[in-house]
């Protein structure tokens, strides 16, 4: 029994739909391939911008911590050669009368 061109037809026409249906299906696992891979790459560079946002904050905060920790020093350093300064003339007196009071009590020796 010899084939119906209409059947014959349709059968090729099925066998192109089926393969433009494969090629579809093909071409759409292929760009979700991409689309995952793009997602993937912009958190791996968001990420990493973040971190080195984060490093920079961090190194400009030590940076701030560290400066102002030499101010401080500096103007503790100041003060205490101020005070010095203002009170090493008492300590010969001091000494001296300490050593009066001494003597004074115990005796020399």
């Amino acid at each position: 029994m010899a084939e119906n061109p209409t059947i014959a037809e349709i059968k090729v026409a099925e066998d192109k739909a089926a393969a433009a249906i494969q090629e579809a299906k093909s071409n759409a696992a292929r760009k979700l391939n991409n689309a995952q891979t793009n997602a993937e790459n912009s958190l791996k560079e968001a990420r990493q911008s973040a971190a080195r946002q984060f490093r920079d904050k961090i190194r400009r905060a030590e940076e701030a911590a560290e400066l102002k920790a030499k101010d401080i020093l500096t103007k503790r350093e100041a003060g205490a050669k101020a005070f010095y300064e203002q009170h090493k003339g008492k300590v010969a007196s001091t000494a001296s009368w300490i050593t009066e009071e001494v003597m004074g009590r115990y005796g020399r020796g």
